[in-house]
C-alpha cells in the first residue's frame, strides 16, 4: 500500500523529465505572412508566403517539413493543400510558400486560418511554431456560375435581369444597332404611315420581341443542348452572308434603290391594308431576321453572357435572362418604329435626308467591315488595302469632286472637305498598307532609295515574320507554336485523355487541354494570337498539352467529357494541376497572351 504513492511520484516524474528533454531538444520559430492577400479569388489558389525567424545560426531542413492547417470554428474552405516549398534558407531565417486550391462553388466568407509549423533544422532540432489569421474568400471581377447564383441569391432575380436590360440598352447605343434602323424603318414604317403612334408602338414592340426571342432561343439551347452556339454564330458561314447583306442595304442608303420590306411579306403577311394579324406576325419574323443580324456584332459582350449563363446548365434562367438583354438592346429600334409617321411630317427631300442617309449607309459598310475583320475572315494583308480602298469610295461619295456653286452652304462646303480628307486618307492607307504587307509584289522596291523609310519598314515587317530568321543564338530554340497533342472527336477520346493524364500526374507536371472547332472564330483567334507568342510557348514546355478538334457533331463520349470538364462552348481551355485535380475555377475561353500567361504561371 504504501509503494503506490512512491510508484505514482515516480511516474510523474518521468513523464516531466521527458517533457523537460522534448522541450530542450524543441525550438519556438516566429512564423508570420510575408504578404497577406486582402482578397483571395474563389476557384484560384490561395498562396501564403510565412517568414520563419530560427534561433540564431539555426538551417531549415527541407527534409520532413510541413505546415499543418486548422480553420478554428468552422469547416476547411480549402482543397488539399499542395507541398509546401521553400522559397529561400538562411541561418536564423527562412521563408517557406504554402498554398491550396480554393473550390470553385465556395461562398464568399472571411475565414479564420491556423497555420503550425513542423520542421527540423539541419542539426536535428525539432522547430515548432504558429499563426492563426483572417483569409477573405469572395468572387473575382469575371462572372461564374456560382457568382451568378450567389448574386441572385442574395439580391433577387428583379435586380439581377434589370441589370441585364441595362446591359442591353446599353449595347442599343452602341454601332451595333444603328444598322438595324433603316431596316426597321423599312418593314415597320410601310404598315405605320397613317395608322398613328399606338400602331407603330404595337409593331415595334412585336419586331424587338421577334429579336428579342432569337437571343432567348440561343440562351436556352447554349445552357441545355447546343455547345458553342454563339462561337458559330461568328463563324465566317454566318458572317460573310450578313456582311453581304449589309453591304447590300448600303446601296440603298446611297440611292442605287428603295429599301422596304419584301414584296412576299407585304403582299402575303401584310394584307391589303398592312395593318392586320398577319401584319404582326411578318414583323415578328422580320425581327426574329434583325436578331440574326445584330448577333455576330454584340458577339463579344453575347459570348461571355451566353458563357456565364451556360454554365449554370438552367435553359429557363438562360432563356429569360438573353430575352431581357434582347428587349434592352430593343429599346433604340422601340423608339423609331414607334414614331415613323413623325417622320411623314417632315421634308421629303432635301441636303440632311440625303446626308442622314449616306451616313447610314457608311455605318452599314463599317459594320460589314466589322464582320470581315482580321482574325475573322479576311487576312491582314488583304483587309487594310480594302478598307483603303473604300474610304476612297466614301470620299467620292461625300463629294470630294463635287463643284461648288457660288450659293453653297456651310454644310455643303463641310461635306466637300470631308470628302476630300477621306480620299486622300484612303489612298494612303491603301498604297501604305499594300507596301507594307507586300499586296503590290515586289517590284516597287526598285523605284525607292534603299535607305527609304518605306522600304526599311516594309523589310523589317518581312523580316519579323520570317520565322528562318536567327534573332536569339539559342542552343534549343522554341516551337513556332504550342506543342499540342491532337485529337479529334470520335477517335477514342477518353482513352487517350486517360493515359496522358496518368502519365502526367506520375510525371508531376499539370496539363492543358485546349477544345476548339475549326467554325470557332475565338478559337482560331488563339491560336493567331496567343499559342504563337513566344511566352506562352516557354511556359507551356512545363505542361503536357492536349488540342481536342470537337468540329465535328458531338457523340455521346465527347458529350461525358465536356460535362466532365464544363465545357459548355468554345473555345475552352481546361487546366489540371500537377496531383491530377481538375481547376474548374481556371477555365477560361478566349484571352489576350498576357492573361493567358498568368493563368498558366498560377497552375501548380
Amino acid at each position: 500500500m504504501k509503494r503506490t504513492p512512491l510508484c505514482l511520484l515516480m511516474m510523474i516524474v518521468s513523464v516531466s523529465m521527458l517533457f523537460s528533454a522534448f522541450s530542450a531538444h524543441s525550438a519556438q520559430v516566429n512564423i508570420s505572412p510575408k504578404s497577406l492577400p486582402e482578397k483571395v479569388e474563389i476557384g484560384k489558389e490561395l498562396v501564403i508566403h510565412f517568414n520563419l525567424s530560427l534561433p540564431t545560426g539555426a538551417v531549415l531542413a527541407t527534409d520532413g517539413l510541413s505546415l499543418q492547417t486548422e480553420t478554428p470554428g468552422g469547416d476547411s474552405f480549402f482543397s488539399t493543400p499542395y507541398p509546401v516549398k521553400v522559397i529561400t534558407s538562411n541561418p536564423g531565417s527562412a521563408v517557406v510558400e504554402w498554398a491550396a486550391p480554393l473550390p470553385d462553388d465556395l461562398k464568399p466568407a472571411e475565414h479564420q486560418l491556423k497555420i503550425t509549423l513542423l520542421a527540423k533544422d539541419t542539426t536535428g532540432q525539432s522547430l515548432t511554431g504558429s499563426w492563426t489569421g483572417p483569409i477573405n474568400v469572395d468572387f473575382g471581377d469575371d462572372w461564374s456560375a456560382n457568382k451568378i447564383s450567389n448574386f441572385i441569391e442574395q439580391r433577387g432575380r428583379l435586380l439581377f435581369f434589370l441589370l441585364l436590360f441595362g446591359f442591353g440598352l446599353l449595347m442599343s447605343l452602341s454601332p451595333c444597332i444603328y444598322p438595324m434602323i433603316p431596316i426597321t424603318l423599312a418593314v415597320i414604317g410601310t404598315q405605320s404611315k397613317e395608322k398613328g403612334i399606338l400602331h407603330g408602338l404595337i409593331m415595334s414592340l412585336t419586331y424587338v420581341i421577334g429579336m428579342a426571342l432569337v437571343y432567348a432561343i440561343i440562351g436556352y439551347l447554349s445552357a441545355t443542348i447546343a455547345s458553342g452556339i454563339i462561337a458559330f454564330m461568328q463563324s465566317p458561314v454566318v458572317m460573310i452572308p450578313i456582311a453581304l447583306l449589309l453591304i447590300v442595304l448600303s446601296f440603298s442608303m446611297f440611292g442605287a434603290y428603295e429599301l422596304q420590306a419584301p414584296q412576299f411579306l407585304r403582299d402575303k403577311l401584310g394584307g391589303p391594308g398592312g395593318g392586320s394579324r398577319s401584319g404582326l406576325v411578318g414583323v415578328f419574323l422580320m425581327g426574329m431576321v434583325a436578331g440574326l443580324i445584330a448577333s455576330p456584332c454584340v458577339g463579344p459582350f453575347l459570348g461571355g453572357l451566353l458563357l456565364m449563363l451556360a454554365t449554370t446548365g438552367d435553359g429557363l434562367l438562360a432563356f429569360t435572362s438573353l430575352f431581357t438583354f434582347g428587349m434592352g438592346m430593343g429599346v433604340l429600334l422601340i423608339g423609331v418604329g414607334t414614331f415613323p409617321a413623325l417622320l411623314g411630317s417632315l421634308p421629303a427631300a432635301g441636303g440632311w435626308m440625303e446626308t442622314l442617309n449616306k451616313g447610314m449607309g457608311l455605318l452599314l459598310v463599317g459594320m460589314a467591315l466589322y464582320f470581315l475583320r482580321p482574325g475573322s475572315v479576311i487576312p491582314a494583308p488583304y483587309f487594310y488595302p480594302l478598307v483603303g480602298g473604300i474610304m476612297v469610295v466614301v470620299g467620292v461619295f461625300l463629294g470630294a469632286f463635287d463643284a461648288m456653286a457660288a450659293e453653297a452652304t456651310w454644310w455643303d462646303r463641310t461635306r466637300k472637305a470631308l470628302g476630300i480628307l477621306a480620299l486622300v486618307s484612303g489612298l494612303i492607307f491603301f498604297v501604305g498598307s499594300s507596301l507594307q504587307y507586300g499586296f503590290l509584289g515586289e517590284s516597287w522596291k526598285s523605284i525607292l532609295p534603299h535607305d527609304s523609310p518605306v522600304l526599311q519598314a516594309s523589310n523589317t515587317h518581312l523580316m519579323g515574320n520570317d520565322k528562318s530568321a536567327v534573332i536569339n543564338n539559342t542552343p534549343e530554340p522554341l516551337p513556332a507554336k504550342v506543342p499540342w497533342d491532337k485529337i479529334h472527336t470520335g477517335e477514342n477520346v477518353q482513352a487517350f485523355l486517360d493515359q496522358k493524364l496518368g502519365a502526367a500526374k506520375a510525371a508531376g507536371k499539370p496539363v492543358m487541354i485546349d477544345f476548339w472547332a475549326s467554325w470557332c472564330v475565338y478559337c482560331k483567334k488563339l491560336d493567331k494570337a496567343v499559342w504563337n507568342q513566344a511566352p506562352v510557348i516557354e511556359e507551356s514546355l512545363r505542361f503536357v498539352t492536349i488540342k481536342i478538334d470537337a468540329t465535328k457533331t458531338d457523340d455521346d463520349e465527347m458529350t461525358a467529357i465536356k460535362e466532365l470538364y464544363r465545357v459548355p462552348g468554345l473555345p475552352r481551355v481546361i487546366f489540371i494541376d500537377s496531383r491530377g485535380e481538375i481547376l474548374h475555377g481556371r477555365t477560361s475561353a478566349f484571352k489576350p497572351a498576357d492573361e493567358m500567361l498568368a493563368v498558366m504561371k498560377g497552375i501548380r
